[in-house]
């Protein structure tokens, strides 16, 4: 149960990324990666703070970025 509702978390995260990203279209592209940094540190840090070690946080981090923007990318090359 705490897997489903940690990567529900980091898909809210994500979202809100992918949100202030088309929101931001002429910032530049380090600002957009260092809010990708922070979104990341702060999905890593939900992951430990819910009662995961710090290995299986970080791969959870990794598997749901790489879900949500795999997902994403195929979705806006759909439409």
């Amino acid at each position: 149960m705490k897997l489903y509702v940690i990567v529900m978390i980091h898909f809210l995260i994500w979202s809100a990324f992918s949100l202030a990203k088309w929101l931001s279209r002429s910032d530049s592209m380090l600002a957009k990666g260092v809010l990708l940094v922070i979104c990341c540190y702060f999905a890593f840090l939900i992951a430990t703070k819910i009662g995961f070690t710090q290995k299986k946080s970080f791969s959870v981090t990794v598997f749901s970025f790489l879900c949500f923007f795999t997902f994403e990318r195929i979705f806006w090359a759909v439409t």
